[in-house]
């Protein structure tokens, strides 16, 4: 084997190892660079609440906005906490003209949203109220 095809034939394989070596390269630092998503970026909460813990933004399950971001800044995860709540309400017991026992109870659905750095409640409301039907429960 001549000395110039031998020297081609290193030097055609050291270039091909360098360019797998950079391919390898670009693909783990592009999969760190998925990996850096935020962790604990969405709470979830009952009956059908989603919280960005970042913004503050609540929206139930159908996409309906709830409450606009607080921070729209976004810069720290966990920022905000929600807790949701589904009672059923009594809201009053009496008696119909025919002297029967009756009483109207209300299915009542709220939230409570914190801000988790200064402890303190940003908003509680009541968003959904209606009268429950018997069998209802």
């Amino acid at each position: 084997m001549p000395r110039s095809e031998r020297g081609f034939r290193i030097a055609a394989a050291a270039i091909v190892l360098c360019a797998a070596a950079a391919f390898l390269s670009w693909g783990v630092t592009r999969g760190v660079a998925q990996d850096q998503e935020p962790v604990g970026r969405y709470q979830v909460a009952v009956p059908d609440l989603i919280l960005d813990t970042a913004t503050g933004r609540l929206v139930n399950s159908k996409g309906q906005v709830l409450e606009q971001a607080a921070d729209p800044s976004g810069d720290e995860v966990g920022r905000y906490s929600v807790d949701g709540y589904v009672t059923a309400v009594t809201r009053y017991i009496g008696l119909d003209v025919l002297q029967q026992p009756t009483m109207r109870v209300d299915l009542v659905k709220g939230y409570v949203l914190a801000d988790t750095k200064t402890g303190r409640v940003v908003k509680q409301r009541v968003y959904h109220s209606q009268p429950l039907q018997e069998g209802d429960l």
